[in-house]
């Protein structure tokens, strides 16, 4: 036998050994799972929840526990919908969606199908794939049969209904013809695998069962739960991202830039750029981009505030409010080469809006005073009766220069005055005060 085919025979050996070795390998126990909500007020699938649930799917890969979704949606974003669902198809620990609250169509639906298992309660629906259409303008929705929009839907439906096993006619007709089963029928036509109650009747009845997914065979027995709460980011992107807020922001943003440019009232550009740009975070552009801008011309803002322009206004409350919805939007991910320690992210978080907090309570103290002074009574400088020095001769009825409390004066007198007398003010007459000897003053 030649070199080469030993090898060959070998390199094969090795890997049918490693191969079998894996099949026997027995499969792990799974005692603890992360529970995460996507149930009212943020049922909405939307680019916040979905960075939350597969911020959930990391932590629960990174502990080795179970990802259990409660799902009550009528749907959202498609973009959205296809990163959850990507995600669930290839996460390496069992994904659990549980339909508690009644229902998951259209986008719900979507990412109900990779899940390892699916359960559903009685009294929930599922379906009702047909994508639509939503103009944030009217807020009306429409139903689109529009093949470059149905077809991507479609093959990816399909995709997760035939790598979990699922019925794939039934898929197929949620998006075709907006089928929607009850949770019995979803059970009995092999879309979902199971019914409950509850959550505490889910646990009971998963418990034993066997899951497959790409990290390995696992045996449920959950006996632990943790409930993941979501960041302030991805809270706030979904805020952001709702349709009456967003067209707001949108609208205000636009409408006052264009006001303020074109009648020349600038001092409200700073306000309309900020909403603007919030705006634009709903309307799906990169929050981590969004938030770098934010914080630039916040910080640009709050410098001309403090070294440029007098007083405190407009220009230091929005360059606070810009850095502080920054630092919202800031990205709770970081790069795996740095190798950040455990909270690095939010430490920092904590750190910024604590400044951010500090610089607001600071202007907004020295607003409060300078509109105290303004409210006070002027009360005018009366100059009579003060001291000062002569700084030049003064003759009889002449004129000359005293310096009293440190400003100069011009000065007329009805006796002589010498430089450097200690004088005092008699009177004032416009811009010039009459003074006399101190001496003369004191006695009488």
């Amino acid at each position: 036998m030649r070199p080469r085919h030993i090898a060959l025979t070998i390199f094969a050996l090795t890997i049918a050994l490693a191969t079998a070795a894996h099949a026997a390998a027995p499969p792990q126990t799974i005692t603890h799972a992360v529970v995460v909500s996507i149930t009212p007020p943020w049922d909405t699938i939307d680019p916040g929840v979905a960075e939350c649930v597969v911020s959930a799917v990391d932590y629960a890969e990174s502990k080795g526990y179970a990802v259990i979704v409660e799902l009550d949606t009528y749907g959202g974003w498609l973009d959205s919908a296809f990163q959850i669902g990507d995600r669930f198809l290839n996460a390496r620990v069992p994904i659990i969606v549980f339909v508690s609250g009644g229902k998951a169509l259209s986008a719900g639906t979507m990412i109900s199908l990779p899940a390892h298992v699916l359960a559903i309660s009685p009294t929930s629906i599922i379906g009702a794939m047909q994508p639509v259409l939503y103009d944030p303008t009217t807020g009306a929705y429409q139903p689109t049969n529009e093949s470059k929009i149905i077809m991507p839907v479609l093959q990816k439906a399909t995709l997760y209904a035939e790598e979990r096993g699922r019925n794939v006619t039934a898929v197929k007709e949620f998006i075709t013809k907006n089928l929607v089963l009850t949770g019995n029928q979803a059970v009995k036509y092999g879309v979902a695998d199971l019914e409950a109650t509850g959550l505490s009747d889910l646990l009971t009845k998963l418990d034993g069962l066997e899951v497959n997914t790409s990290g390995g065979t696992y045996v449920l027995h959950i006996e632990g739960v943790e409930e993941y709460s979501c960041g302030v980011r991805s809270r706030f992107i979904s805020l952001l991202a709702n349709p009456l807020v967003n067209s707001v922001l949108m609208t205000i943003g636009v409408l006052g830039t264009l006001f303020a440019v074109i009648t020349g009232r600038f001092h409200a550009l700073p306000i309309t750029v900020a909403l603007l740009l919030l705006g634009l975070v709903g309307a799906g552009f990169s929050p981590s981009l969004i938030s770098a801008a934010l914080i630039l011309v916040g910080a640009l803002l709050l410098a001309i505030e403090l070294f440029v322009t007098p007083g405190f206004g407009v220009l230091g409350f929005t360059g606070i409010f810009m850095i502080a919805a920054g630092i919202a939007l800031i990205p709770t991910a970081t790069p795996s080469t740095m190798a950040p320690p455990p909270g690095y992210v939010e430490s920092v978080r904590a750190i910024a809006l604590g400044i951010a907090l500090a610089l607001g309570a600071f202007f907004s103290f020295m607003i409060y005073k300078v509109l105290e002074a303004k409210r006070r009574p002027p009360v005018p400088y009366d100059i009579a009766g003060k001291r000062g020095v002569a700084a030049s001769d003064i003759a009889p009825g002449g004129k000359g220069f005293v310096k009293v409390e440190g400003e100069y004066w011009v000065a007329t007198s009805e006796e002589p005055i010498r430089e450097g007398d200690e004088v005092v003010v008699i009177a004032r007459k416009n811009h010039i005060i009459v003074v006399r000897k101190a001496s003369d003053a004191g006695g009488g």
